[in-house]
């Protein structure tokens, strides 16, 4: 099938912008970049794209069929705004420090007009968790009983310096953090009716909670255990077992596992425990296969696939905004239940 040519934007000229570039300018047709900080001359430069102050001055010189928003959380909810001011869809990547007031606005405002607005939770669309996610809908690990997440990573004193915990301002790392694996629990396991939790800090004498324990009941009365360090040197957080990226070490590992009544996915090396045919008993023989994932393409290239099928089929998006508001409000009650 030969796909439509599709004409994307950068809003922002950060990192974040650069990295989707580089990994996806060779299957789609990046046009423009707008921004009006000093970011933008070295992204536009980087990028080989032309530059603009406004969206409106790129979509007078350019057919723009969808934004791709890449800045700072303080700029995000305005960056946005003038994609639904101007009618076109957005793919939104998330800022950690966004106000959910504000997003929850945002979002309100594009429904309202009409204009698809899309969070790029990219752990959706890892080839593991697509892979993960028909497993388990099609029923291949049985009934599902239980989940673990584990994300323990320490930080520097540099990221963790600026927190003002109290406030729920600026950025709240270990939670922060959390959303990602939250969002990626209630995509393969459901919406969540409970959620508590506990936090410590040994190593920075309790000035800010570098260590959470969270317990999660979903609807489908799965339970779920959620481990998170900001102190602990391990091989088991998403950064280092998905493999997406030189920046972080390659463990090989699994940071989150799925249990069954048939056997135990773990993400994202996809290693199915299970005794095949014989009886679940402790004295049968346990053993172990990989699961085979059919996606060819990274999460980054199979994101701007799903938006473009947002834009040109209505389809339907993997992570709406609606729904990204879940999550952001997940955290907002594991918070409460801390204080």
């Amino acid at each position: 099938m030969v796909r439509r040519k599709t004409h994307f934007v950068f809003l922002g000229g950060g990192l974040k912008s650069r990295l989707i570039f580089r990994e996806a300018s060779e299957h789609f047709h990046f046009v423009a970049l707008v921004d009006p900080t000093p970011a933008g001359d070295e992204g536009a430069s980087e990028m080989n794209l032309p530059l603009y102050e406004s969206l409106r001055d790129a979509l007078n010189n350019h057919k723009i069929d969808g934004v791709i928003v890449c800045t700072t959380a303080r700029e995000t909810i305005a960056a946005s705004r003038a994609a639904i001011e101007c009618q076109i869809p957005m793919l939104v990547v998330p800022s950690k420090g966004t106000s959910l007031d504000a997003s929850q606005d945002l979002v309100a405002e594009a429904k309202k007009v009409m204009v698809p607005l899309l969070v790029g939770n990219h752990r959706r669309f890892h080839p593991s968790v697509i892979a993960a996610k028909e497993l388990i809908t099609s029923g291949g690990i049985g009934t599902v009983i239980t989940a673990q997440s584990t994300s323990w990573f320490p930080k520097s004193e540099a990221k963790l310096g600026d927190i003002h915990w109290e406030s729920r301002q600026g950025h709240l790392s270990i939670l922060n953090d959390l959303i990602d694996d939250l969002d990626v629990l209630r995509y393969l396991l459901g919406e969540v009716i409970e959620i508590s939790g506990v936090t410590t800090s040994l190593l920075r004498g309790g000035s800010v909670p570098s260590s959470l324990g969270g317990l999660l009941k979903f609807e489908n009365d799965v339970i779920c255990t959620v481990n998170a360090s900001d102190e602990v040197v391990s091989q088991a957080n998403w950064l280092l077992t998905a493999g997406e990226t030189d920046k972080y070490s390659k463990t090989g590992q699994s940071c989150l596992w799925i249990g069954g009544s048939e056997g135990t996915l773990s993400i994202p090396d996809l290693a199915f425990w299970s005794y095949g045919d014989k009886d679940a008993s402790w004295e049968s023989r346990l053993g172990v296969k990989k699961i085979k994932s059919d996606s060819a393409v990274s999460a980054v290239i199979a994101e701007l696939l799903d938006f473009e099928c947002v834009i040109h089929d209505k389809k339907v998006p993997v992570c709406s905004g609606e729904d990204a508001l879940i999550s952001m409000r997940l955290i907002e009650r594991l918070y409460d239940s801390l204080t």
